[in-house]
């Protein structure tokens, strides 16, 4: 189950990149054709704007994508505290972006605290309320957290939701089905369980009936030896 969980984490990795910039578009040629002057003006503008850039000066990397390409790399060396320290930096530099929020709670999942990793998951539902694909991933993170936590309940009621805003968010090209699925495998598994406590149920009255029978037959037999 942890390595499900990494794999949710990286398979983020791969949609969205480590390379998100607030200024992500390469220089035009006529800039690159610019003299020494002008990149010593242009270098100082960056560092004014408090934009960091790689070292070709193409891509600019804002302080929360530092801290979060920080806590993935902990997460791929599996030194969770670490990557929960890196995305508890990056929530500081952007509180209401929901990403670190997710990441966070990835890496707390994870690490084994659900409860915490629950709380990371509210926060990034609440701040993705225009982020369809990372809405649907947080719902169906939540209810995968409800089912390890074996609330069943909670978990039908989370599949739910997930399922109708898959359904209502075409355009984000989500899996209803994946809801359905998980859906049914719980009710099968709580008609079992009910079905088994019924059986159980049944056994232990009839060992019981039995038993208070031999015990009444000892005791009628242990009268009539004394006549």
């Amino acid at each position: 189950m942890r390595n499900a969980a990494l794999w949710t984490l990286l398979g983020l990795l791969s949609t969205t990149g480590l390379a998100a910039a607030e200024d992500p578009k390469p220089a035009g040629k006529a800039a690159a054709d610019k003299g020494t002057s002008d990149k010593a003006t242009s270098t100082v503008d960056v560092a004014a704007n408090g934009i960091r850039r790689d070292p070709r000066g193409v891509q600019g990397i804002s302080p929360m994508w530092e801290a979060i390409g920080k806590g993935d790399s902990a997460v791929l060396a599996r030194d969770y505290d670490a990557a929960i320290s890196a995305y508890r930096e990056a929530i500081t530099k952007s509180p209401q972006n929901p990403l670190p929020h997710y990441r966070m709670a990835e890496a707390q999942k994870l690490r084994g605290d659900l409860k915490e990793a629950e709380a990371s998951y509210d926060s990034a539902l609440r701040f993705a309320a225009q982020d369809a694909t990372m809405k649907a991933k947080v719902l169906f993170c939540l209810a995968d957290l409800s089912e390890r936590q074996k609330d069943w309940d909670q978990a039908l009621e989370r599949w739910t939701a997930y399922e109708t805003f898959a359904k209502s968010a075409e355009k984000a090209k989500l899996y209803p089905a994946s809801a359905a699925d998980r859906k049914k495998r719980i009710l099968d598994w709580k008609q079992n369980s009910a079905d088994s406590a019924e059986v159980k149920t049944r056994i232990e009255k009839r060992l019981k009936e039995a038993d208070e029978k031999a015990v009444k037959d000892a005791n009628e037999n242990s009268k009539k030896n004394m006549k």
